[in-house]
């Protein structure tokens, strides 16, 4: 962000004016007031805070910057993550120099790139559904999911690792590109140039034969058909929707499991086939399942899925289909390691998105890579976040004991939750056992495709129990560089990555910018009890510790805190999705709610009153406003409204401070676009 770091004081704000005549009462013997707020050079006081405080707490920096220009947290983000970066590139670890070599090397052309995958995967046009099956059982094997999914899973019910089948997981480029709603065109256009370039590397020939163009329309239009399938199933879109699942992720309603250590492929996918040349639910089942009742039975979604005219069994027929969309699922598995794809992009650029992918291939590998730098980054505000964290703890167990709306049974359930809530801060000191290899001659696009599939064995061996592998499934799951954190469900657990306890984000010395972020741990935390997270009791299992009584009043909250959210605008013109963001919402609230209250009663434990703490309380509101300052485009925007469950950084702030009295008061709110009458004022946490 432009001129972050250059803001200064301006404009005296004199407290006795209008909007402030509630803040001051001169009676009171306290430290002296100051007479502007921190960050007043980026206020705009012609905007009433009852219309949009997140315009009058930082209107003045959007008038200066332009559409587009990153906010607060971004701007620490790149500094932080380009140091990571330098680090990579600076290791004297052997694995990184081999990286860091294939990285800067001059890129392959496409068709040789094209041609290594191919080579590495022997994939064999099949002849039949015994061949067929096959050759997806041994892409499987390497770690990619052409058509279904192999993978580790964690059963809710009993906390088991175990490996399951589902429906295909795609690479990350064909995610993107579906997952934003582009054009068929453009999608078109992508399956068709890697469709051309592996006919060029495997059949030459085949590309100057007469009617090529038109056959390869029909080809491009059978793996856009066979992709939008699978990214339905697997997103809920559409017709293929499985609704009573998309609100507990991962969650498989199976009555019989095998452990991952002790699976096998079957018969069917091993080399010679064992599957009549028939597709049908029971050949499928018996080619990829370990136990009768699983997901392909349990699932209306794979049903369907299955089913469906035009369905899986339709395109599965077609060998010819299915040999295209084996090969291109591969290359494209690899694709944004293909340097030859880059043309245009400076060195540095190119560099960076290929570190960036190499996170996202595994997060684990990455970890290992840069352990020392991201362990310096949040080591200065480990130990403070985890002081922070119990005292959070303290006051929600407190708050919780009060609410008037919670059965006794219910409370003690949710008590019994919130105090086997596990904290990992920052990175740990050993990060789990794995290790990865990689050839001496092998090019980037080899060591791509050899990280996948050492990392689906690491994945492997993750068996048994999940509280035997809480940290591995963390250290295995979590890129620590990005500026992030969660809370898992599945393991009631919470984690802050070192971003958001570095120096620029969690500073020693300044306590507001220390208390407002201390909303995003408490924002975690509270996930364990919004309407997602509540289904899971202190231990990570599935498991409904409710009271009829209070889960009804429960779920009339949520619903009056969906009404909140939709009343705003995801961008002009646009309302916005209560439901769709109603976790993160409520996380927001929570967050706020146990930092503010925290933060409060600090202030007041100093001996502030009057004047001097409601002035403290201010900065306090106008610094939480700051932390979410961002400036998105209106088509970022748009993705945004599609793609995310959070709500844009305007109503992160707009809604959740109208929840609050002490706003009103504090900012002298009596009308406005954004008022709320007291009894409209939702309370959960």
């Amino acid at each position: 962000m432009k001129r972050i770091m250059k803001w200064v004081l301006a404009a005296t704000l004199v407290c006795g004016a209008s909007v402030f005549t509630s803040c001051v009462d001169n009676s009171i013997d306290n430290p002296v007031v100051p007479d502007h707020f921190i960050n007043e050079a980026l206020m705009d006081k012609t905007v009433k805070p009852g219309d949009d405080f997140y315009m009058y707490a930082l209107g003045t920096w959007f008038n200066s910057h332009k559409e587009g220009d990153p906010g607060y947290m971004e701007y620490y983000d790149s500094i932080n993550t380009n140091e990571v970066e330098k680090s990579l590139f600076a290791s004297d670890n052997p694995l990184a120099r081999h990286l860091v070599r294939n990285i800067e090397a001059p890129a392959p052309s496409l068709n040789e790139d094209v041609k290594a995958v191919l080579d590495y995967l022997d994939i064999q046009k099949p002849t039949g559904i015994g061949m067929l099956l096959t050759e997806i059982g041994k892409l499987q094997d390497k770690g990619l999911n052409p058509i279904f999914s192999k993978k580790v899973d964690i059963h809710m019910q009993s906390h088991s690792c175990q490996e399951i089948v589902s429906r295909g997981i795609q690479t990350q480029l064909v995610e993107a590109l579906l997952g934003t709603k582009m054009t068929d065109l453009l999608k078109s256009s992508y399956i068709k140039n890697i469709l051309t370039t592996i006919d060029n590397v495997a059949d030459p020939e085949r590309t100057k034969a007469a009617g090529y163009e038109a056959e390869l329309e029909e080809r491009v239009s059978a793996i856009l058909a066979e992709e939008q399938l699978i990214y339905a199933t697997a997103h809920g879109g559409g017709d293929t929707s499985d609704s009573d699942r998309q609100s507990l992720w991962n969650v498989r309603d199976i009555p019989d499991y095998t452990e991952a250590g002790s699976f096998a492929r079957s018969r069917a996918t091993l080399a010679g086939g064992g599957v009549e040349d028939e597709v049908t639910r029971e050949t499928l089942w018996e080619a990829f399942h370990p136990m009768a009742g699983a997901i392909f039975d349990e699932s209306p979604a794979f049903k369907k899925y299955m089913e469906q005219k035009g369905g899986i069994t339709t395109v599965l027929k077609t060998m010819d289909n299915c040999y295209d969309y084996l090969r291109y699922y591969a290359v494209m598995s690899v694709f944004s390691y293909m340097k030859a794809t880059y043309a245009g992009k400076s060195e540095g650029a190119v560099k960076s998105e290929i570190v960036a992918t190499l996170k996202q291939t595994s997060p684990f590998l990455m970890n290992k890579l840069s352990a020392d730098v991201l362990r310096k980054m949040g080591q200065a505000g480990a130990d403070r976040c985890l002081t922070m964290l119990e005292k959070l703890r303290t006051l929600f167990r407190q708050r919780i004991e009060t609410l008037d709306w919670l059965s006794d049974a219910t409370r003690q359930e949710a008590l019994k939750k919130l105090e086997a809530m596990q904290f990992f801060v920052g990175v740990p000191d050993n990060l789990s056992e794995g290790e990865f290899t990689l050839d001496e001659g092998n090019t980037l696009v080899e060591d791509a495709l050899s990280i996948i599939a050492q990392n689906e064995a690491i994945r492997h061996n993750m068996c048994g129990k999940v509280e035997q592998h809480v940290r591995a499934i963390i250290d295995y799951e979590s890129d620590y560089s990005v500026r992030n954190a969660s809370y898992a469900p599945d393991m009631n657990c919470l984690i802050i990555l070192p971003q958001f306890i570095s120096e620029g984000l969690f500073p020693a010395d300044d306590e507001y910018t220390q208390y407002v972020a201390a909303t995003v741990f408490a924002h975690e935390m509270t996930h364990g009890f919004d309407d997602n997270g509540a289904k899971y009791d202190e231990r990570g299992y599935l498991r409904n510790w409710w009271s009829s009584e209070s889960k009804a009043k429960f779920e009339a909250k949520q619903q009056e805190m969906i009404a909140l959210y939709n009343r705003m605008e995801a961008y002009p013109g646009q309302p916005a999705d209560g439901k769709k963001t109603l976790g993160e919402n409520m996380a927001d609230y929570g967050g706020m709610t146990l930092a503010y209250s925290l933060f409060k009663q600090k202030k007041m434990d100093e001996g502030l009153q009057g004047a001097a703490l409601d002035y403290a309380c201010q900065e306090f509101f106008l610094h939480y406003a700051k932390l979410w300052l961002e400036y998105p485009t209106l088509a970022k925007k748009k993705v945004l409204y599609l793609t995310d469950v959070h709500s844009i950084p305007q109503n992160r702030v707009n809604v959740i401070v109208t929840l609050f009295d002490d706003w009103y008061r504090l900012f002298n709110v009596t009308d406005g676009k954004l008022y709320l009458a007291p009894e409209k004022r939702v309370q959960i946490w």
